[in-house]
């Protein structure tokens, strides 16, 4: 999988990737073909040098380096299709000569900078030659033509075009065969200068990569500060968090005037169970972990105070209302078809983190319980890493069970809104004992506004079947 897909399949990435403040064009390309990673060696990696590039962009004395740096990296064009022309052995025309020559200046550049702060994080090549090659007056400006310094005889075939249109006596013909005869000998020329160029293709295309990771670890380091990111731990087995958050879903909350509150959680092998109410942020966990663990394996800082987090190979999600219109499925079956894909994965060997969300709730109580507790056992059995949230009471497989601590009974009484329901709920998980699971469907509904005749009709059932 390369970052690409994750952004399309994983709730919140894209909002990670989007307030990444990367300035190239390049770079943006580049970041979309990272890969995962599945290597300790690779993460490991990853997160070192972003760990480095924190440190230097926390230096204060570096700041002015930095914001010159960006500078520079907004200048940045994607070139690698001249460079693999030059890989090629292809001849360049004007504007490949052009790119070329400007990338290479702001390569210089940025390497004088980091020589000169003494950051090491990346290592650009010196493409001096290049640009030496594609600038023999040493002016050092980002333009390109066939210079008269190339040639002598493009110099004084050039005076002459010049002197015989000045000439109203001068021959249409004669002037035609020496225009030709120009276009010729700069044909050759540009021949000559992509020859020259292409012993140095191994550093243009070394500089590509590296000014394009340069400008992706500023930005990740950026966005690690500002959000308080935590570099996360390589764990054998458990995946642990402590005050683990959901970055999307903080910002909204914090443009309400509203906090979002982190939560511990602690996934071992096997499955857990977690219930809790309506509106407890049961699919919020799901979401917060698939994005930390997502962000993990591509190498980035993961949003929590402290992580210790296990590799897996896949993020196997069945988050949300799987329905879909264009194959005329219901929300069931396409569940029960994105769980069995699921399920043979995980007969299959793969390593993988399973996150299910209301597993079962489209269909009758009996048959869901029946379905829940299958997978339960099913997944603890295998010892896969998974977390399944449940809204139904009576499960009784023998797995971990924990729950969302809910509403807060004694701060609601009179002063619970729909404005104001986040501040009274408590979205910390306690381990659970009891089969059941709380009951606040009718509080909720009545915090909506929904009708209050139809409500009482309805506690009226609920008081006869208790």
């Amino acid at each position: 999988m390369f970052l690409r897909g994750a952004i399309e399949e994983v709730n919140g990435f894209r909002y990670m990737i989007d307030k990444l403040e990367i300035q190239s064009g390049l770079a943006k390309r580049v970041l979309n073909t990272l890969p995962y990673l599945h290597t300790r060696e690779e993460i490991i990696a990853e997160l070192d040098k972003t760990e480095a590039t924190i440190n230097i962009s926390r230096d204060s004395l570096l700041t002015d380096t930095i914001t010159k740096i960006n500078v520079k990296l907004m200048q940045v064009k994607d070139i690698r299709g001249t460079a693999n022309r030059i890989t090629e052995a292809q001849a360049l025309d004007d504007i490949e000569l052009f790119e070329l020559k400007a990338f290479s200046l702001l390569v210089m550049d940025i390497r004088q900078l980091l020589i000169a702060a003494r950051i090491d994080v990346v290592s650009l090549p010196d493409l001096e030659p290049v640009v030496n090659t594609l600038d023999p007056e040493r002016m050092r400006i980002p333009h390109f033509y066939v210079y008269d310094a190339y040639s002598e005889e493009l110099a004084a075939l050039r005076v002459k075009i010049k002197t015989l249109k000045m000439n109203e006596r001068t021959d249409s013909k004669v002037l035609e065969q020496l225009q030709f005869e120009h276009t010729v000998l700069e044909d050759r020329i540009r021949e000559k200068l992509s020859a020259r160029i292409h012993p140095y293709k191994l550093e243009i295309n070394e500089a590509l990569a590296n000014i394009a990771t340069l400008d992706i670890l500023l930005a990740k380091a950026k966005q690690a500060i500002e959000m308080q990111l935590c570099k996360p731990e390589i764990s054998e087995t458990v995946t642990r968090y402590k005050n683990i958050f959901n970055p999307q879903v903080k910002e909204v909350l914090k443009t309400e005037g509203k906090k979002f509150q982190a939560i511990d959680i602690d996934i071992a092998p096997g499955a857990c169970l977690i219930t809790g109410a309506n509106m407890a942020g049961k699919s919020v966990i799901l979401k917060t972990v698939a994005l930390a663990q997502t962000l993990f394996q591509f190498g980035f800082y993961v949003p929590a105070e402290h992580a210790e987090i296990a590799l897996v190979d896949e993020v196997l999600l069945c988050i949300g209302d799987e329905q879909s219109e264009l194959s005329g499925l219901s929300s069931f079956a396409s569940e029960m078809l994105r769980l069995n894909t699921i399920i043979q994965d995980v007969k299959a060997g793969k390593n993988a983190l399973i996150l299910i969300d209301e597993l079962a709730r489209t269909t009758n109580p009996t048959e869901g319980k029946a379905i829940v507790n299958a997978v339960l056992d099913f997944l603890t059995g295998k010892g896969v890493r998974s977390l399944i949230t449940s809204h139904y009471s009576g499960i009784k497989a023998g797995c971990k069970k924990m729950r969302v601590k809910g509403f807060i009974k004694d701060k609601t009484d009179g002063r619970l809104t729909i404005n104001n329901i986040n501040e009274f709920i408590d979205y910390s998980l306690i381990e659970e004992t009891q089969d059941s699971v709380p009951h606040e469907a009718m509080r909720i509904a009545r915090i909506l506004g929904v009708d209050e005749e139809l409500l009482d009709k309805a506690e009226n059932y609920l008081e006869q079947n208790l």
